[in-house]
């Protein structure tokens, strides 16, 4: 094993392993031994960050630990590109508006969602929870997001998915963004089909391979 790969093995084990030190550490080494911060974050860091995300749809991992290993990428992944010039950033797989719906006072979901889609290359606006429609469209507007992810976890606030996506159909937006609907009230495809979202999930790492496929359908 070379040396560019201890160093990206580091990485990886440094978010499975919830270590912050040894994080930050192996990005030091890291950007120290020449290798491109990019490289840093996508064959280390995001590595670690898939694997944790894999453990959790298995059962092997609790939420926070899901959160905690995002964050320690969000923060491992900002020091290392924080000596990239502007221009030579890391372009965004994609803008995200995400929230939990009006009604809906529980927003754990989507803090997840928001945490392990930014630590995978996602720029993310997290809104909160109960985020009347208008909110979700008005901040993509602003923003210019290509996703708008509606999360429900509340059976009677479903239907806040659906006027969401009648409205943006209404106002002439609805082929402009890809709308992402989940939570845990969310019953399935039959519903994802009958309000005319492009995907939907229960679990952030499907969510996040959806979410990927859709942007990468909508750039052919």
């Amino acid at each position: 094993m070379s040396e560019k790969e201890k160093i990206f093995e580091k990485l990886a084990n440094s978010v499975v392993t919830y270590n912050e030190a040894a994080a930050m550490a192996a990005v030091s080494e890291g950007l120290a031994a020449g290798i491109p911060a990019v490289d840093i974050v996508t064959k280390g860091l995001s590595i670690g960050i898939r694997t944790v995300g894999q453990r959790y749809g298995e059962g092997k991992v609790a939420i926070p630990f899901v959160m905690l290993a995002a964050k320690i990428m969000d923060k491992a992944t900002k020091a290392a590109l924080s000596k990239v010039p502007a221009d030579q950033m890391p372009k965004p797989l994609a803008t995200m508006v995400i929230g939990t719906v009006e009604g809906d006072i529980h927003d754990l979901g989507s803090n997840i969602v928001s945490a392990v889609f930014s630590a995978s290359g996602f720029k993310v606006y997290n809104l909160g929870h109960d985020v009347p429609p208008e909110t979700f469209i008005k901040k993509a507007e602003e923003v210019g997001a290509n996703i708008i992810g509606a999360s429900a976890l509340m059976t009677n606030t479903l239907q806040v998915q659906k006027i969401l996506g009648d409205k943006l159909t209404r106002e002439g937006l609805r082929e402009k963004y890809i709308y992402l609907v989940g939570g845990g009230a969310f019953p399935g495809a039959e519903w994802c089909e009958e309000i005319g979202a492009d995907g939907f999930a229960t679990d952030v790492t499907i969510g996040l391979e959806v979410a990927k496929k859709c942007v990468a359908e909508r750039n052919k």
